[in-house]
């Protein structure tokens, strides 16, 4: 895996639990916030501390962001900082800007403005804890896309004793089982010819309501 070195712009709660994530990986990770405090608390993660502020844009032009392999924008309600670190560092061509908004509007004036991903960390972690709660068997889910999901479940008691070959799965309920988890192995692709087991865990792929299906 090639090494990375990822600039975060932010490191409230959830860009410094990402530079704690990403430095865990073996990536280098270059922080910078407004706030000294946060930057000394996360200094052991981080390969270059900076305390700068991001509503100037001469100081954003002068800590040659663009050099970095990906820039996250993590700022928090400062929407001002955030769309003119977007622009900056596409007019600067940075190679990868990656956005966090926390609504529509924001994430559509942060796209026109050069973030080539927008991400939305609150609605991203409502969304799975929902799904989660409402739905029969599912124990873990990720939205792939606005009707797309892919979901760890338990496994439905129709399916305990046969084969994905004899159960026909993706015919009957247009998901894909793309892995099984058993005594803590993920077995991937899963066999179609075995049998599978009252305590194994499904991972499927398809879409929400075609998973709903599959759960009930």
């Amino acid at each position: 895996m090639k090494r990375k070195t990822i600039g975060i712009i932010g490191l409230g709660r959830f860009g410094g639990t990402l530079a704690k994530q990403v430095a865990a990986m073996g990536h280098e990770v270059v922080g910078i916030d407004i706030e000294e405090g946060l930057v000394q608390k996360l200094a052991p993660y981080l390969t270059h501390s900076i305390v700068a502020d991001f509503s100037d844009e001469d100081t954003i032009r002068q800590l040659n962001l663009q050099e970095l392999d990906v820039v996250v924008i993590a700022i928090g309600d400062n929407l001002k900082a955030k769309l003119l670190s977007a622009m900056v560092l596409k007019e600067l061509h940075a190679p990868y800007i990656v956005a966090k908004a926390s609504t529509e509007m924001e994430s559509k004036l942060l796209e026109k403005v050069g973030a080539d991903l927008i991400i939305f960390p609150e609605m991203d972690m409502a969304e799975r804890v929902a799904q989660m709660l409402t739905r029969e068997n599912i124990v873990d889910y990720f939205q792939l896309s606005q009707d797309i999901g892919l979901v760890e479940m338990g496994i439905p008691s129709f399916m305990i004793g046969h084969t994905l070959t004899e159960l026909d799965i993706r015919k009957k309920y247009n998901v894909n089982i793309v892995a099984v988890k058993r005594d803590k192995n993920v077995i991937a692709p899963p066999n179609p010819n075995n049998p599978l087991q009252d305590e194994d865990m499904l991972i499927v792929i398809g879409r929400n309501e075609d998973i709903t299906k599959l759960s009930q």
